[in-house]
């Protein structure tokens, strides 16, 4: 087994999660508002993406699809949208802090599912997973057999696993430490997050969407 190779796996996942992004953000807001098992079904479902964008780079899918414009273009919008969404949910004050048994109520399946379409559809990660997944490999290497491909992307799904699982055992404490009107402040502040980051993509896809139609 390749250990230093796996190590350092470990540590992009480590470095991938620990970036205060949406992803980051969302983990700690849901987890401050309906307890740590819902914030870790959140880090759950982002780690999963984190492990298949870091798969898909280091086979050189993503470096393949980053030539095409249009990639990045739908990468911009879906993340756009995505986040866009999730800011007028937080200033719409819908959330509210669910204890016993309304908390079924909150499918962890859904934030699993919703945290992983967001990580795959960030296009920031999508680029740093392109730009790592090529210079990860030992200087004249190109390929690694298969099975250190799924061990390597396995560790890069632990290493961020054990940063986002992390922030939300602290954030579910801080939410059974704090009162309503703090969490309502969280609720706005990530929503702030959310909308400036969505604008962000959602310029980006304009700008890239410009550049294509000057192509044509």
């Amino acid at each position: 087994m390749n250990f230093n190779l796996y190590l350092k796996c470990f540590f992009i996942g480590l470095s991938v999660a620990s970036a205060v992004g949406p992803i980051f953000v969302l983990t700690f807001n849901n987890a401050v508002w309906y307890g740590f098992s819902r914030g870790f079904a959140t880090a759950l479902g982002a780690s999963l993406g984190d492990g298949l964008l870091f798969f898909l780079g280091l086979l050189g899918v993503l470096r393949l699809l980053g030539e095409y414009q249009s990639t990045l273009l739908v990468l911009d919008l879906l993340g756009g949208i995505l986040l866009i969404a999730l800011a007028l949910r937080s200033f719409k004050g819908r959330q509210k802090y669910i204890e016993g048994g309304d908390l079924m109520q909150l499918d962890p399946i859904s934030l699993l599912t919703k945290s992983f379409f967001l990580t795959i559809a960030n296009p920031l990660t999508v680029l740093f997973f392109m730009f790592i997944g090529v210079r990860i490999l030992p200087s004249g290497i190109h390929m690694v057999p298969f099975r250190q491909l799924v061990f390597g992307s396995f560790f890069a799904f632990l290493g961020s696993l054990s940063i986002l699982s992390s922030v939300s055992l602290i954030a579910s404490h801080l939410g059974n430490a704090i009162n309503q009107r703090t969490l309502k402040i969280v609720s706005y502040v990530t929503g702030t997050i959310f909308l400036l980051i969505g604008i962000y993509f959602s310029v980006d896809f304009v700008s890239r969407l410009i550049d294509v139609i000057d192509l044509l």
